[in-house]
């Protein structure tokens, strides 16, 4: 039976990460690490992140990129104070893969090519002396003499180790192979695991045929209330409009919370009425569309929104009664949009659920549960907002369970 120090299970960005880090801290020392991965070749999921060209990082000050994790940032600090977009960016760098930061922070490869994110990370394990192992699926886990693992492959064989982590990610795009079967051997290892469910989805919406023709419209900083028959919550940020719903920011970073038949209500102007009768006083003649350009809404949008409602917008401001001024307003202020379907596990960009984060030691990434045994990136129950968090999350928990791995 085969037998390494380290076996990792899972080769994406997390995989990686931890495959590395544990190399480095093993140089010199007797000891070896093997990386058990199902496909044919490591990264698959992430070769199609960002289309392809691969925002794997943020360029935000370190305390801004951690207030971007919102619930998460205390938990996941010391992942990130240990390995940084800079550390990622550097590790890159040495590796071949140069990268940029757009205006808006957003890290990306020079070559806009995912491709070659992986290939330097591929690079730098082969390095750092890790085995990659190719088709290797896992069928099931067991703890060996209590001081190991016993790993049972699906093609029959067995392999043996001394710590083990898990870094299957979870069950978005289950085509790459991340499927989220992971959780059926974490379980025998002891630890109860959230269902897997999307994140990083669009929705589509009830009755939205009437803004098919506002497909591709996207709009900033948007406020909106959630609502659902146990729960609401409201959230801001970038909405995109498509041709079946709501995507952007605002959307996909609060995926994982949504489910058919929640109302979304969107507030597409601030102070609506006091703007309103101030149009009026100002624009008399105009018809309602032109005057309300000052309002942060494009004229297509705003003529739909109106159309979608039933409400005039040919007349002048002038011929507005108080009351059809307060009914539009209230329009403005929050229109209400049912949501017929969220994105599903099939194509979402990421997923939430997992090993639940208060089982698993925030500084070290080992279970609370079973010693030896480590956790990174999205196999962890964590959800992250769009923008590059996820992929240097991935990374950041993956860097410090190598190292742990190897000095605890």
């Amino acid at each position: 039976m085969k037998h390494a120090s380290i076996v990792v299970i899972g080769g994406g960005p997390a995989g990686l990460a931890a495959s590395i880090s544990a190399g480095r801290a093993l140089a010199g020392n007797k000891g070896s690490v093997l990386l058990l991965e199902g496909n044919q070749e490591c990264g698959k999921k992430l070769l199609l992140s960002g289309s392809g060209q691969c925002n794997f990082s943020n360029n935000l000050p370190i305390l801004e990129f951690l207030y971007r994790l919102g619930k998460n940032a205390n938990y996941l600090k010391s992942a990130y104070y240990n390995f940084d977009k800079d550390a990622f960016t550097n590790l890159l760098t040495d590796a071949g893969c140069q990268s940029y930061a757009r205006p808006d922070g957003k890290l990306f490869p020079l070559s806009m090519k995912a491709s070659d994110v992986r290939d330097a990370l591929v690079k730098q394990a082969v390095s750092a002396g890790v085995t990659i192992l190719y088709n290797a699926r896992v069928y099931d886990l067991g703890k060996h003499n209590q001081t190991g693992f016993i790993i049972n492959m699906e093609n029959g064989s067995k392999l043996s180790c001394d710590k083990l982590i898990i870094t299957t990610g979870g069950a978005s795009y289950p085509q790459t192979g991340s499927d989220g079967k992971a959780l059926s051997y974490t379980k025998s290892l002891g630890h109860e695991a959230t269902a897997f469910r999307p994140h990083l989805g669009n929705v589509n919406l009830q009755e939205f045929s009437f803004y098919k023709k506002c497909a591709g419209i996207s709009l900033p900083n948007v406020q909106a209330t959630f609502a659902g028959k146990e729960k609401s919550f409201t959230a801001s940020g970038d909405l995109l409009i498509t041709h079946k719903g709501f995507s952007g920011p605002l959307i996909l970073d609060n995926c994982h919370r949504l489910k058919r038949g929640m109302e979304i209500i969107i507030r597409w102007a601030q102070d609506a009425e006091t703007r309103l009768f101030e149009a009026q006083k100002k624009y008399p003649k105009m018809d309602i569309i032109n005057a309300l350009w000052e309002l942060p809404i494009p004229k297509k949008l705003l003529k739909t929104i109106l159309e979608a409602r039933g409400l005039e917008f040919h007349q002048s401001m002038k011929r507005l009664t108080e009351f059809e001024i307060l009914l539009l307003a209230t329009v403005l202020s929050g229109s209400h949009y049912t949501i017929s379907r969220v994105e599903s596990l099939d194509t979402a960009m990421a997923s939430a659920g997992g090993i639940p984060l208060a089982e698993i030691n925030a500084k070290t990434m080992q279970s609370r549960i079973c010693p030896d045994l480590y956790f990174a990136g999205e196999i962890m129950d964590y959800a992250l907002p769009s923008g590059g968090f996820n992929i240097q999350m991935a990374v950041s928990t993956g860097w410090l369970a190598g190292e742990s791995a190897v000095r605890t």
